[in-house]
């Protein structure tokens, strides 16, 4: 399954990992994977250990997922070099934490 998440409660952390090719095929996953906490206290992390590539797509998926936890920054983890390029490129670096 490309989209996997896990929630942490007690530290209020939704980590959402993406593998293979991040794109439009994974949009219904990938916002079932934070549906039910929207909105609340939670800081989102997407880990992209496992992901090869993203496309717009997904550059959109994460502006949404942006807009569900107002107030707390998202933070992308483990990026390959091409995938930090394409964040780059789109200046995401100004509305995420990228590490």
């Amino acid at each position: 399954m490309p989209i996997t998440y896990s929630i942490d409660d007690e530290d209020k952390i939704l980590t959402i990992s993406a593998s293979g090719q991040f794109n439009f095929l994974d949009h219904p996953d990938f916002r079932a994977s934070y549906e039910a906490i929207k909105g609340q206290a939670y800081t989102a992390v997407v880990d992209l250990r496992n992901a090869e590539s993203m496309d717009s797509a997904a550059l959109g998926m994460l502006l949404l997922l942006d807009e569900a936890f107002p107030g707390m920054p998202a933070k992308i983890i483990n990026a390959n070099e091409f995938i930090k390029q394409v964040l780059d490129i789109a200046h995401f670096g100004k509305k995420f934490e990228i590490t």
